[in-house]
């Protein structure tokens, strides 16, 4: 189900965003820097709105926040079909789209999936989470055949009806609150288990921390701001993906291929992180994950060539994908499964504020300079630079020794 959720959220907010780029831009003659502060609105006041909702999560359970998700994001879709000024445009994306986002994004979703899957946690947020580059798949192609045929206006209203007709019945029929809701135990047990599980699960559970310790611990700060600096560059290189082919000759119809490929490849990069994720060190596994993307993002440089374009497609895909997975596995590693929501809300504002900075930066810096290459150095330089804050992290279990309650 939250597969569900995260295709139909990231994929009609965030990678159908950079599809809409070109059409609304010449519709009103907007700079890139000023389109692409509405999805920056988006992106920060759903932070903001994650503190409420993750305790409300955890309060009453996913669902009935992401039915409101639903209803909110085809609201939000409806409005901007109608927008007439760069005013209406952000009220839409601020308000009813960050609204319905936050509610169907990773605080519920990756909640829900925490508190089912202890041994498995990574594998089973890889699976869930590949949700979100399924997303790029789906809705890149789609969204660019929606606005060749019917026009952007329409192809707004047309993602509406699609985020509201799959939602709405799958959550409401499928999610639920916890495993113990339904007398069962983590993983899909039965209630019967080995002491050896049983063992593991209530260790998990005694070593949750609660939401106030977390935000005081040294883990918490360099987790939110590492992956606050690789979701900006990320969320940066792909929104602006299509308008950098753009400029170097690549046709609207191979640019939108090319970013439906990378979202592709980053389904294969969230389900191998998560199997690693169960296997191996965290802090090894992310620096793996953020050495690629950095690789990745200096392949741009070279873009012209199709080989090279093959590759970054490959290899920042790859990366890209893990991002997610990982983030979402790492709170449940350090902190435990009993306050996943609330934690998750606190964290998301550092993380999502970052991320709204760094996509109008870099159209600031190529409205300005007259190409990409800038703003491509600084997205190489901030993953550098969370990459040294993973490395700074001590390992999870006895930090959450110190802390737990």
């Amino acid at each position: 189900m939250c597969f569900i959720t995260h295709c139909l959220n990231v994929g009609t907010v965030f990678y159908a965003f950079g599809v809409f780029f070109r059409p609304l831009s010449a519709e009103f003659g907007w700079s890139r820097a000023l389109t692409s502060w509405g999805f920056s609105l988006a992106a920060v006041l759903g932070a903001f709105y994650a503190i409420l909702l993750g305790r409300l999560v955890d309060r009453y359970g996913p669902r009935p926040v992401q039915l409101f998700g639903v209803a909110a994001l085809g609201a939000g879709f409806l409005v901007l079909a109608t927008t007439t000024s760069l005013a209406q445009f952000y009220l839409a994306m601020a308000l009813p789209v960050a609204l319905g986002s936050a509610s169907l994004g990773p605080v519920s979703s990756n909640t829900a999936v925490a508190r089912w899957f202890v041994k498995r946690r990574g594998t089973a947020l890889g699976i869930s989470t590949a949700g979100i580059s399924m997303g790029g798949v789906v809705f890149v192609p789609l969204t660019q055949l929606f606005i060749d045929r019917l026009g952007w206006r329409r192809a707004f209203v047309a993602l509406a009806c699609i985020v509201v007709a799959a939602g709405l019945a799958p959550i409401a029929l499928w999610m639920r609150r916890s495993p113990e809701s339904m007398g069962l135990r983590p993983d899909g047990e039965a209630s019967t288990l080995s002491e050896r599980d049983v063992g593991l699960v209530e260790r998990e559970m005694e070593r949750s921390v609660a939401p106030s310790d977390a935000v005081r611990s040294r883990e918490f700060w360099l987790i939110a701001v590492a992956f606050g600096l690789t979701v900006s560059g990320l969320s940066a290189i792909l929104l602006h993906q299509i308008p950098y082919l753009l400029d170097q000759g690549v046709s609207p119809h191979v640019a939108a291929s090319l970013l439906g490929a990378t979202a592709a490849v980053g389904v294969v990069g969230k389900l191998g992180f998560g199997r690693l994720i169960d296997r191996l060190d965290h802090r090894r596994v992310i620096l793996l994950c953020f050495g690629l993307q950095a690789l990745g993002v200096s392949l741009l440089f070279f873009a012209t060539s199709p080989a090279v374009l093959v590759l970054y497609v490959l290899l920042y895909g790859y990366a890209m994908g893990g991002n997610a997975t990982l983030q979402a596995t790492v709170v449940g590693e350090a902190f435990g499964r009993g306050h996943y929501g609330a934690i998750s809300g606190r964290m998301s504002p550092i993380i999502v504020t970052l991320q709204a900075l760094g996509v109008p930066l870099l159209g600031w810096i190529r409205d300005h300079t007259g190409s990409y290459r800038a703003a491509f150095v600084m997205v190489l330089l901030t993953t550098l630079l969370a990459a040294a804050c993973i490395s700074g992290i001590r390992r999870f279990p006895d930090r959450i020794a110190r802390g737990a309650r």
